[in-house]
């Protein structure tokens, strides 16, 4: 039986007239019917996720979360129909760690190749477990002991450099982004198996188009149906194929993270999936801990006292300053007054301002006090529960190293620099030591003083940075 061009065009009509009444159902009863329009938020954002989608493409969206919305509604908010924002303690670790719930869809668009899954962006545990025991070992103590001299010759750059600087009078340096070419340096050196060089030839391009790539994937993230129109910048991509390639040819047998992805391509990795792990690597590990580093450099610096605390700790521990020997890691994280304010930089400054890892419900779930229907997307808030005076005290907003000297002070489950349960960053212990060696080092061989009234707005894409890219202060020799 054939269907006239009529009878299709009827059928087609039905069928947008049911899809239709299908979509306006599912808005009303999300935002009116569900379970979830107990939680408080505002009203319209449970209609669609638009409106907090919106809010996140100038990279400012965590100032109203965390200055306008929360305060008004409390540690548990709907963001959207299917998804709200916890800033409790005790549902945070159930979340992450008890119940250890599947991250949600939004990984599958951040991905920067959207077909090929990584150690971030995969939503298969049993994927992320296989590929986080490919990675373990270039994480390891065993290991990070092993690389220790390359970091060291990546900072030396930088202290000569300073050095230069100090001696041509030229005082004043943007500490922020000489720290960020440094560490992208010791991810080079240490991670893919030689200095990028970024101190030594000055401006380079990959930082920029690292930033641009966040913005991209945070986008995707938000409005997947844009993929046809934001393109991928291929810089990147071609930058981590040329050096992979050069690899092969040169020192296919270095035993650093690139040499343990090689191996794995050889057997249960494809060379694409081998790129886009490598430039995973690459953007978030250098973006994360020179964000950290920075931002404690410059907490010192506006905290004159704390910074001369510090250096009488560090000039005790090593009485002679010697470039050819820079302070040993070993030593360093003993260093009690140098671990309290790592950790008190990380609690003001956590890598993630903005709406944290998103987990999803995968049947009807009751957490807390609330019941979470099957297929809830449950984010998790680390800067407001790191901000929140109810756990640390009047003095939250203020730089008080001190209190990592008393753990009583320390609220249980209130700190959450790199997440949590077995979705926690497998990075830590690196970003710890690239933090401890850079900042001890500097300061030890400089003296350093703030200027007054600069720009500090932070912008969250996928990672928090310095809206200017840029924090100068003055330095000066100690020797």
């Amino acid at each position: 039986m054939l269907f006239s061009l009529q009878d299709v065009f009827l059928y087609i009509e039905l069928f947008i007239l049911a899809y239709t009444i299908k979509f306006f159902y599912d808005v009303i009863y999300l935002a009116y019917f569900s379970p979830l329009r107990m939680i408080p938020g505002p009203k319209h954002f449970a209609l669609t996720k638009y409106f907090v989608s919106k809010k996140h493409t100038n990279g400012m969206r965590w100032k109203w979360l965390q200055y306008e919305l929360f305060p008004e509604y409390g540690p548990v908010v709907r963001i959207a129909p299917q998804a709200v924002i916890i800033a409790d303690p005790d549902m945070i670790k159930e979340i992450l760690v008890i119940k250890d719930l599947p991250k949600n869809q939004k990984y599958d668009q951040l991905r920067t190749n959207l077909s090929i899954p990584t150690l971030l962006t995969t939503r298969d545990k049993t994927f992320h477990k296989k590929r986080r025991q490919i990675v373990a070992p270039a994480f390891s103590f065993k290991y990070l002991n092993s690389i220790e001299p390359l970091i060291h010759n990546c900072v030396k750059p930088l202290l000569i450099k300073f050095d230069e600087m100090v001696d041509q009078n030229q005082n004043i340096v943007n500490i922020y982004e000489m720290i960020h070419y440094c560490v992208l340096d010791i991810t080079g050196e240490t991670i893919f198996g030689g200095s990028f060089r970024f101190i030594e030839t000055g401006n380079h391009p990959l930082p920029h188009k690292i930033f641009q790539e966040l913005r991209r994937m945070i986008k995707l993230g938000m409005f997947p149906f844009l993929k046809p129109f934001i393109k991928q910048d291929p810089y990147i991509l071609n930058f981590m194929t040329s050096l992979i390639k050069n690899r092969r040819q040169e020192d296919p047998e270095r035993k650093d993270l690139l040499g343990m992805l090689l191996n794995a391509s050889e057997r249960s990795m494809s060379d694409i999936e081998l790129h886009y792990q490598a430039i995973e690597f690459l953007i978030a590990g250098s973006d994360t801990s020179s964000f950290s580093s920075a931002m404690t450099m410059i907490k010192l610096i506006q905290n004159p006292d704390k910074l001369d605390t510090l250096f009488k700790e560090i000039d005790e521990s090593f009485p002679e300053f010697n470039i050819d020997k820079l302070p040993s890691h070993d030593k360093l994280k003993q260093l009690p007054y140098l671990n309290a304010v790592i950790n008190e930089t990380l609690r003001l400054h956590p890598i993630n301002y903005d709406i944290g890892p998103g987990r999803i419900t995968i049947e009807d779930t009751i957490i807390g006090d609330y019941f979470f229907p099957k297929g809830t997307t449950l984010a998790v808030n680390a800067y407001r529960l790191h901000h929140s005076s109810k756990y640390w005290g009047d003095d939250v907003e203020e730089f008080v190293p001190e209190r990592w000297l008393n753990p009583e002070r320390i609220p249980k489950d209130c700190f959450l620099p790199f997440s949590a349960g077995t979705r926690n960053c497998i990075g830590q212990n690196f970003a710890m030591m690239v933090i401890r060696i850079i900042v001890a080092t500097l300061i030890q061989k400089y003296k350093f003083e703030d200027i007054l009234n600069q720009d500090m707005d932070i912008v969250h894409y996928l990672t928090p940075s310095l809206k200017t890219k840029q924090y100068n202060v003055k330095i000066y020799s100690r020797n």
